[in-house]
């Protein structure tokens, strides 16, 4: 499902990095998130260490209220 919905992010990350993915944004759609794709460019970011986990917060928190509930 999130492989087919986001390709080009998946594109980025090794075999690891893509089963981390799906968990965070699987667990993420059980508790009512429904990912953008800029989220989940944020979070490949982060898996890859091209931001850290403070940038990540400060993105997800200027993107509004429900990216923020998400995160």
């Amino acid at each position: 499902m999130w492989t087919q919905r986001f390709p080009e992010h998946f594109a980025r990350l090794d075999d690891e990095g893509r089963f981390a993915l799906t968990q965070t944004l699987a667990d993420g759609y059980l508790e009512g998130w429904e990912p953008t794709s800029q989220e989940v460019a944020n979070l490949v970011d982060v898996e890859l260490g091209v931001i850290d986990r403070a940038e990540y917060m400060r993105r997800t928190l200027s993107a509004g209220p429900d990216a923020a509930a998400a995160g």
